[in-house]
């Protein structure tokens, strides 16, 4: 790597921990700035990826992607919806998300006729114990909480086409994302661009994101951050997210786009 002229990691934390394990395991001169090294200086820097908005704008205005916002408002018409999309491996906190979701219908009995989380899990073949586990939880939340009129849980064990995750981005009241460890999550850049209410009449939806992601570290704090392993607050911010009043929900919604227009 130390052959490059530039080295670019995705968040400054990033970049500090090669500068520094370039700084112990090689005994050179390491600041702020790159790696100097006896014939030529590497530039380390952090260079967060973000979305394309622009192709993103076009995509949206697909008939297709209409369509499916209508069946969505349609289908859950009343109900507060929080929307994710994960892979089901170790890392993405598929697990920890379900369990605090568990948790926020026990602990508030007043919103399980009101909520719906819908879990879209593309599963990898691999992880067949995590699935399994996964599974379990659904189980468990559905059997407690479902009735003739309401599931409290929609758990799709494969990926949605892109027309129908734009619409989901559209029409969410909150999106919930609790990786373990992850770069940035364009997901929630995504989500973030959906919801300027140009679509649907939900807008300004709260972003409840771990703060183990690259994107917490760039997105400065407007969102709900939280521990994936701490299912207490976890549980909690839903609650915070779905009771959030329009104007806190907007200052935070323009700083975040802010965000993610600037890191295209």
């Amino acid at each position: 790597m130390l052959g490059a002229n530039l080295v670019g990691f995705q968040i400054k934390e990033y970049a500090q921990h090669f500068l520094q394990t370039c700084s112990r395991l090689l005994v050179i001169e390491a600041t702020s700035e790159g790696v100097q090294l006896e014939d030529h200086f590497v530039n380390v820097t952090s260079l967060p990826i973000g979305i394309d908005p622009g192709s993103l704008s076009v995509a949206r205005e697909e008939a297709e992607v209409h369509e499916w916002i209508k069946v969505i408002q349609e289908r859950y018409r009343g109900k507060r919806l929080i929307v994710a999309r994960d892979k089901l491996d170790h890392v993405r906190g598929v697990r920890q998300k379900l369990l605090a979701y568990e948790l926020f219908l026990n602990k508030y009995p007043e919103w399980r006729e009101k909520t719906v989380m819908i879990q879209v899990a593309t599963s990898t073949t691999e992880h067949s114990e995590l699935a399994a586990t996964v599974s379990l939880i659904v189980t468990r939340i559905d059997s407690t909480h479902s009735t003739l009129a309401h599931q409290p849980l929609v758990f799709l064990k494969q990926d949605i086409a892109f027309s129908q995750y734009l619409a989901l981005l559209s029409v969410a009241d909150v999106l919930m994302i609790t990786s373990l460890r992850e770069g940035m999550n364009l997901t929630s850049h995504e989500f973030i661009f959906c919801q300027d209410g140009k679509d649907s009449d939900k807008k300004h939806g709260p972003l409840i994101l771990s703060e183990f992601t690259g994107s917490a570290s760039v997105l400065g704090g407007h969102e709900l951050s939280v521990n994936p392993w701490d299912y207490q607050k976890c549980a909690e911010a839903i609650k915070t997210a779905l009771e959030m009043g329009d104007q806190e929900k907007e200052r935070r919604y323009n700083n975040l786009r802010d965000v993610v227009m600037h890191h295209t």
